[in-house]
C-alpha cells in the first residue's frame, strides 16, 4: 500500500511535468480529484488509499510541494456506481477545475471515467482498480495505474493451477467488469498450461450480493473441479 501512495505522488509530478502547462505553474496549487466508494464494503480499502495519500502530501506539501506548488485534494463518493463516477469526475473536471483525477476501485467506473479522461485531456490515475482492459485495450496516454491487474492476478492462479491435477473449471464471481475480467484471464492462462482444461460453466451474482453455494449437475461430481471465485480457487 505504501509502495502505491509513492507511485501515486511520483506519478502527480510526472503529469504536471508532461500534460499541465507552464504560463503560471508556480501560482497556483495542484488540484487532486479522488473519485472512489466511500461507502460500503469497498471503504474498507479505498480510505486506506486516501488516507495514505493524505499522509504522503503532508510531508510534500511542508517541503514546498511538487515543482514549488502545493497540493490540494477533494473527494467524491461514487457509491461503487459507474454512472455516479462518471458524473462525479466530469463534475471535478468542469466546475472545480482540478488538474488530475485519480481513485476508483471499481473497474467498471474507472473505464468510464478512463475515457472521459481522454477526451479532456486530463491525467487520471487509477489507485486501485484492476482491468487490464484499463492499461490494456482501453488504455491511453492519460491514464496510469498504481495496481497490479487482473493479467497478474490470472497468470499467478495459472501457474498454481497448473501444479495440480485439476482440468474442469467453473468460473463464478460478481458481474461486473472486474469479476469478468479476472474469470476470463484464469481460464485462458490456465488452459495454456493445461490444455486439457475444460470450462463447464459460469455463475454471476450481482454485486453486493452474498456468495451462493454453487448447485452443479450431479454428472460434474465424478472428478474434481476447481471454481474460479474471483480470486480465491476452490475444489468441489
Amino acid at each position: 500500500m505504501k509502495r502505491g501512495i509513492v507511485l501515486v505522488i511520483g506519478f502527480v509530478s510526472l503529469a504536471l511535468f508532461v500534460f499541465v502547462a507552464p504560463p503560471s505553474f508556480a501560482q497556483k496549487t495542484i488540484k487532486v480529484g479522488f473519485v472512489d466508494t466511500y461507502s460500503g464494503p469497498p471503504s474498507v480499502y479505498t480510505f486506506d488509499v486516501l488516507d495514505g495519500f493524505r499522509m504522503v502530501v503532508d510531508k510534500v506539501n511542508e517541503k514546498g510541494g511538487v515543482l514549488g506548488r502545493k497540493i490540494e485534494h477533494m473527494t467524491r463518493d461514487e457509491k461503487f456506481k459507474p454512472d455516479v463516477g462518471l458524473a462525479m469526475a466530469k463534475e471535478l473536471v468542469m466546475r472545480e477545475k482540478v488538474d488530475i483525477l485519480a481513485g476508483t476501485i471499481n473497474s467498471s467506473a474507472t473505464l468510464a471515467i478512463s475515457d472521459f479522461a481522454r477526451k479532456e485531456k486530463i491525467p487520471f490515475i487509477c489507485s486501485f482498480a484492476k482491468s487490464e482492459k484499463i492499461t490494456g485495450e482501453q488504455g491511453h496516454r492519460y491514464v496510469f495505474s498504481v495496481a497490479e491487474n487482473t493479467r497478474m492476478i490470472g497468470k499467478a492462479a495459472a501457474v498454481a493451477l497448473s501444479k495440480k491435477p485439476y482440468t474442469k473449471y467453473w468460473i463464478a464471481g460478481e458481474d461486473y467488469e472486474y469479476g469478468h475480467a479476472v474469470g476470463e484471464s484464469d481460464l485462458a492462462l490456465y488452459q495454456g498450461h493445461e490444455t486439457r482444461a475444460q470450462l463447464l460453466g459460469q455463475t454471476w451474482w450481482k454485486v453486493g450480493e452474498a456468495d451462493s453455494d454453487l448447485t452443479l449437475h450431479p454428472s460434474y461430481r465424478q472428478s474434481p473441479i476447481v471454481c474460479s471465485w474471483q480470486r480465491e480457487e476452490r475444489e468441489i
